[in-house]
């Protein structure tokens, strides 16, 4: 819960530094109602997660049986996702996916990118709603080094991985150009395309920024 609540604050502080002064300006307008997603409508959602690193230690000194501990690092993953409504319930688009990695084991800081990945979504509105809007997702991502269950010691999730993921969410819209959205699914992670190693469960908190044209 705690790693969580440090990824809504560092959402909510990259949204005070992303959303565009139009929309600041909008948002102070009176407004006649919340614009229904047309065909034409661009969703771009940000949200990131903080992942505590594990690695494998010996336990009690019985070098029969390992077990994973918190090795001190932490990763901080961001996903950028441009969806385009081709129908008002529909969207289709892409994802990118980065991570970051500090670790401070045994007294040494250290700060790089961990991983990155890109790959498709699509995105359904089940009901015709405008300002609560309940939405399922099917996204994939193909990258380097995504290692999905994080282990900090390990090759595991090195190298080219396919993620595969399902989302059930909902966003709710501020004003036309802004909202802030909460998902939760599972992710299916590997080396190999349907051949899924490593299985993981993802909530995510983010903003959307919504472009009419």
């Amino acid at each position: 819960m705690f790693n969580k609540l440090c990824t809504f604050l560092i959402v909510s502080a990259f949204a005070s530094c992303l959303i565009p002064q139009s929309l600041i300006a909008q948002s102070q307008e009176v407004e006649t109602g919340i614009q229904s997603l047309r065909s034409d409508v661009g969703i771009i959602g940000l949200t990131a997660n903080i992942h505590s690193l594990a690695k494998f230690d010996y336990i009690n000194r019985d070098t029969s049986f390992t077990a994973p501990q918190s090795d001190g690092s932490t990763e901080l993953e961001f996903v950028l996702r441009d969806i385009r409504m081709i129908s008002p319930r529909l969207g289709v688009g892409f994802q990118v996916l980065t991570s970051f990695f500090v670790n401070d084991e045994e007294g040494e800081p250290s700060f790089g990118v961990s991983g990155w990945g890109l790959g498709p979504s699509v995105r359904a509105y089940p009901f015709k709603t405008d300002r609560f809007q309940p939405y399922v997702q099917a996204n994939a991502l193909f990258g380097n080094n995504m290692k999905a269950g994080k282990l900090a010691n390990t090759n595991a999730g090195g190298g080219f991985r396919v993620r595969m993921g399902l989302r059930a969410g909902a966003a709710y819209r501020i004003t036309n150009g802004f909202g802030l959205f909460i998902e939760a699914g599972p992710d299916w992670e590997s080396g190999r395309i349907f051949k899924p190693a490593v299985r993981t469960l993802q909530l995510n908190f983010g903003i959307d920024v919504y472009r009419f044209n």
